[in-house]
């Protein structure tokens, strides 16, 4: 089952809190641990892995910090998603004995429509939309599209 871990979750308040800043100036992660109420160790941990994974910077000394790879209008949520928890799987393991195949093509739809869904939902879209309006977001055009290029 596709759960949101704590992980993930502080891991897109940062991002969030990065593409906030206007001349993407390096942001200091202790300012950062405090503002968002993330145990600094595991901002460490987070930022490690999205600077692997490209989407971060580091600037080391005094006034270093993090601060983002490219614009937040380039970079989507899908992204963010799986450089900090790997692929997006909806998808049921197989189990050898055959079982769930009639309902495997109903978890690959689904896994295919979140994909789209969340390759559409840009970092700049989820930094500026306050908390509620993310519903705005476009769906049922992110569905349909996905539908289309499935047919």
């Amino acid at each position: 089952m596709f759960r949101v871990s704590r992980r993930l979750d502080y891991g897109l308040q940062l991002m969030i809190a990065l593409s906030k800043e206007e001349t993407n100036r390096p942001q200091a992660t202790a300012l950062l641990s405090e503002q968002l109420h993330i145990p600094l160790p595991f901002l460490h941990q987070i930022g490690r892995a999205l600077i692997q994974g490209g989407l971060i910077k580091a600037t080391p000394g005094p006034h270093g910090g993090l601060r983002l790879s490219h614009p937040a209008e380039r970079m989507t949520l899908l992204q963010i998603i799986e450089t900090l928890e790997g692929p997006v799987r909806v998808t049921p393991e197989p189990n050898g004995a055959g079982n769930g195949v009639a309902s495997r093509a109903v978890w690959e739809d689904l896994q295919g429509k979140l994909i789209v869904y969340m390759n559409c939902i840009t970092l700049k879209e989820l930094g500026t939309l306050p908390h509620e309006a993310i519903n705005a977001l476009n769906f049922n055009a992110a569905v349909a599209s996905a539908v289309a290029s499935q047919n």
